[in-house]
């Protein structure tokens, strides 16, 4: 079967084919773009762009309260970010990052809903936390040094381990 892109500006949606490879990626990008409250211009990638930790310390907005309030909502998704969460603090940084699989079989989640938390916090904070980042970082293991599988790869950083670790819970 051939999709090929409408060619009605008024279409509220194009749907395009993606390699079964990339739908995790593709559900990341799709989820940051949603997340934020203007959309940008899409800035293309260097093949070698990488985040370093460096990079990835960058402080963010989320508050002890902010985080409380984000993992006591009592959905499905948030109670599985929780998890994953605390389970990525226990190795923070990109050397403890994880794939989509390895936190589905870690956290005895299927993979499918594991693959589509990027997505769905990502609704969950635009509505209810419009001003924050989600509070892990994530990256396509091809982008990494040495490339890893061509899957996402998720991770906190060595400042949201230390939050998680005091918090209660």
């Amino acid at each position: 079967m051939m999709i090929s892109p409408t060619a009605d500006p008024a279409a509220a949606f194009q749907y395009v084919p993606v390699p079964n490879e990339h739908v995790p990626a593709v559900l990341v990008f799709l989820g940051e773009r949603l997340s934020t409250p203007a959309v940008t211009p899409i800035k293309p990638i260097a093949e070698d762009a990488v985040v370093t930790d460096q990079e990835a310390e960058v402080s963010d907005d989320w508050t002890d309260e902010n985080l409380i309030k984000f993992l006591a909502m009592k959905t499905k998704s948030s109670f599985i970010i929780g998890r994953m969460l605390r389970h990525l603090s226990a190795h923070p940084g990109q050397d403890g990052a994880l794939s989509t699989q390895e936190l589905a079989e870690a956290l005895d989640v299927d993979y499918s809903i594991m693959k589509n938390i990027p997505t769905q916090a990502a609704r969950t904070l635009g509505k209810h936390f419009p001003e924050l980042t989600k509070p892990w970082r994530a990256q396509s293991g091809p982008r990494f040094t040495p490339p890893r599988p061509n899957e996402v790869f998720f991770w906190v950083t060595d400042e949201r381990a230390a939050q998680l670790k005091r918090l209660p819970g």
